[in-house]
């Protein structure tokens, strides 16, 4: 099976214009810590995205220019609860089929579910090669965040 994730160390927001960009939140929308913020920040339309009407194991979308979105995966109900790897899955699939049906080959992502949510990246990537390996026609990075000294 093809791995198709690939980790680098940078800013996530540096990625090249032509990767649609995925994050983790809760069905809440709230978006009031760790990198959520910054995504919120960037990209607004919280209510556009609230008005997708998401539950949990799905994925909301806001398209950013041709071929390109930013994902926002659903993987728990509201902010203060912790996600689930099955939820997880399930908003990575349901992210996979979106991308699938427009065009988009290209993904960013932080180290998802990883932060503030506490799952262990090494599952985590493995459910992304799980997900996305079979294929081999999705190009994955992950942007592992290094603060500046």
């Amino acid at each position: 099976m093809a791995n198709c994730v690939r980790e680098i160390e940078g800013d996530l927001f540096s990625a090249p214009k032509d990767f649609s960009l995925a994050h983790c939140v809760a069905a809440d929308l709230k978006m009031g810590a760790g990198i959520a913020v910054r995504f919120k920040q960037l990209y607004g339309k919280v209510d556009e995205l609230k008005a997708q009407n998401v539950s949990v194991g799905g994925v909301a979308t806001l398209p950013d220019g041709p071929q390109r979105y930013i994902y926002y995966l659903i993987t728990k109900k509201t902010y203060n609860l912790k996600p689930t790897y099955e939820d997880l899955t399930k908003s990575l699939q349901a992210m996979k089929e979106h991308m699938a049906n427009n065009g988009v080959g290209k993904l960013a992502i932080p180290r998802i579910g990883c932060g503030i949510d506490g799952l262990e990246w090494i599952k985590v990537k493995g459910i992304l090669n799980d997900v996305f390996g079979q294929s081999g026609s999705y190009e994955i990075v992950v942007y592992n965040f290094v603060p500046k000294r």
